[in-house]
């Protein structure tokens, strides 16, 4: 029984943490990019890899000395037994005193 514990958390477990993950950022047109999340086997929603994929997008904007502006982010929604879920964003990097960073009049 103890070798076969073993063998799941050396083989087993990093397979699949494997699986799953969020993807490079993704140059897509100037000064565009898109990053994208994706989870296994139904142990994630599509709401929880976006919110992954916004993580990598902000993170990546922050190395560049600038700030995520969202273009387009959708996720596919719940997840379930063997349905793999998944998130996008596509964004662009600004600078912090950018005017489309203003929120629009209400």
């Amino acid at each position: 029984m103890q070798l076969l514990r073993k063998w799941l958390m050396l083989v087993v477990v990093p397979f699949l943490a494997g699986c799953a993950g969020v993807t490079h950022v993704v140059h897509t047109g100037p000064d565009t990019y898109m990053v994208a999340s994706h989870s296994t086997m139904g142990w994630s929603s599509g709401s929880a890899q976006k919110a992954a994929a916004y993580e990598k997008a902000n993170d990546y904007c922050k190395g560049l000395g600038k700030v995520m502006k969202v273009i387009n982010a959708s996720d596919s929604g719940t997840g379930g037994f063997g349905k793999i879920s998944s998130g996008e964003v596509d964004f662009r990097c600004v600078n912090s005193g950018d005017p489309a960073l203003k929120r629009p009049a209400q």
